[in-house]
């Protein structure tokens, strides 16, 4: 527990003296986590793809601290830290190896996950822990458990669910082998617990959105982003990456086909990974793996290295004699820290002293404190959100069109339409535009902000467009880095303010 206890810490250190710009799918939970702030509740007032909780932990800690993108940088950080340690807990028990499990703890700290893609680093870690926990000691009271962590991960995203469903379903199948009554009732127990625990929030959307157009628009979104970042199909690399949770699958069938009735153990014991510990975190694996390395594998392969690095370790603990296992370990953990002081170095930093680590911890938080231009992921709009700040007030709101969801949170304002930003390929069905039309119905909305001019609007969204041209908004550029940014606003009155950095009319009045 203390080397757990350190390994967290080191790692927050790590992640937190290294912290570099945030990527732009950061700012699009960020602005869901401010919209809240503001007043709004998703599917009421907003789209949900089907990702709440994370966003609205996020805006419920913003609101006792008062600033939303130093909470989320640091949530995020904390909760990968902690799965850093839940890393080094499950491969040593996995390998038997304390040497391992650091050795796999260090490689999936510096590995340096995607801070918005925590919710994949923290999720199978404590899955797994769950599922271990309940193949070791197999209670009701542990089954319980495990589904209300499904639920948990279901509200973080909801595709979690199905990953640990079927994961959970082998591991009841393979655990309860020899009799198939007890596995069965266990399974809908375990699937009813779940369901329960997610049904407040099933109600809530069948009220205010009904669940087959929920579903049905999660699912189109689902395909949307499978089609942006499906790229040509898995690379090369993803099928080495795949033999490991198909050997553990192997490993787990060799095991079950002379298995033992399963003895209840005492509290605390852990003992040997059996049969339905390796098959469980096989097919959990293989699943996450089939899903999220999309694309570009190496930008990908954080996401999901901790409980791949964990059945590594099982594979590895069973093939080697301890003394290789450890030899094993301390060069990984060498040719790792090798690696990431010339990655540091080629940075610009240097062998951190005290003072120089204190010192960067102080820039860090300036930066958050602040928000600063080098911490966004494209600061290329600082005319723009100059401009928001100054000519609109918090109540009044932003559409974006293009790929721009830190526009709206760093102006701090509200979006318009249900979107932090509205990217050609989502959301252009007819029900989505009419949910979009009936929001900006009730909204007072400030400007459109066209990243990719008034045609891709127009032919992505028509609906829209018309809507903006009846409520009289009219063209107006905004200069960028790299050229200019095309600005609906609303025609003004006379006498109307005008920005003198800009040159536009400030959208001070109400829509009516």
């Amino acid at each position: 527990m203390r080397r757990a206890t350190i390994i967290g810490l080191l790692a927050f250190a790590f992640r937190y003296l290294t912290l570099s710009p945030l990527e732009n799918d950061h700012f699009v939970m960020l602005a869901r986590a401010q919209q809240v702030l503001f007043g709004d509740w998703p599917i009421r007032d907003f789209e949900d793809p089907g990702q709440p909780l994370f966003y609205l932990l996020t805006s419920a800690l913003a609101s006792l601290s008062g600033h939303v993108l130093a909470t989320s940088v640091l949530l995020c950080i904390g909760l990968q830290a902690l799965a850093a340690s839940c890393t080094y807990v499950l491969a040593r028990r996995a390998s038997g190896s304390t040497a391992v499990g650091v050795a796999a703890a260090v490689v999936a700290i510096v590995s340096s996950p995607r801070l918005y893609n925590t919710t994949k680093v923290i999720v199978p870690v404590v899955t797994i822990l769950f599922q271990w926990r309940y193949a070791d000691l197999p209670t009701r009271g542990r089954l319980l458990g495990l589904a209300a962590w499904t639920a948990v991960a279901f509200l973080l995203r909801h595709d979690y669910a199905v990953y640990i469903a079927a994961s959970t379903f082998v591991l009841l199948a393979v655990l309860h082998w020899s009799d198939a009554r007890d596995a069965m009732v266990r399974s809908s127990l375990y699937a009813a617990a779940a369901l329960a625990c997610a049904l407040p929030w099933l109600l809530y959307v069948q009220w205010y959105q009904g669940l087959p157009e929920y579903v049905s628009a999660a699912l189109r979104f689902a395909q949307s982003e499978g089609r942006r970042t499906g790229g040509g199909g898995p690379q090369a690399a993803y099928y080495v990456v795949a033999l490991i949770p198909l050997s553990g699958l192997a490993l787990a069938f060799a095991r079950s086909r002379t298995p033992s009735r399963v003895e209840p153990r005492r509290v605390g014991d852990t003992g040997p990974l059996t049969a339905a510990h390796l098959a469980s975190i096989s097919v959990f694996v293989l699943m996450m793996n089939a899903v999220f390395l999309r694309d570009v594998l190496v930008a990908r392969l954080p996401d999901v290295i901790a409980p791949t690095a964990v059945l590594a370790a099982a594979l590895i603990g069973r093939t080697f004699p301890p003394r290789a296992l450890r030899i094993g370990a301390f060069v990984t953990i060498a040719a790792t820290f090798a690696l990431v002081s010339v990655g540091l170095a080629r940075a610009g930093y240097r062998v951190p002293t005290p003072a120089a680590v204190v010192r960067q911890a102080g820039r860090i938080s300036e930066r958050l404190a602040q928000a600063s231009p080098d911490l966004q992921p494209s600061p290329r709009y600082p005319a723009l959100v100059g401009y928001l700040s100054r000519c609109t007030t918090p109540g009044q709101r932003v559409f974006v069109a293009g790929f721009g969801p830190q526009i709206p949170f760093l102006a701090g304002r509200p979006f318009a339409g249900g979107l932090p930003s509205w990217i050609p390929g989502y959301y252009e069905t007819e029900a989505d535009t009419r949910r979009a039309r009936r929001r900006l119905d009730m909204e007072n909305v400030s400007a459109a902000v066209l990243l990719e001019g008034g045609a891709a609007l127009e032919g992505s969204w028509p609906a829209l467009a018309a809507w903006f041209r009846e409520h009289d908004f009219e063209e107006h550029e905004v200069p960028r880095t790299d050229g200019n940014v095309k600005v609906w606003v609303p025609k003004p009155q006379p006498g109307a303010r005008v920005d003198d950095e800009t040159g536009l009319p400030c959208a001070s009045r109400p829509r009516t």
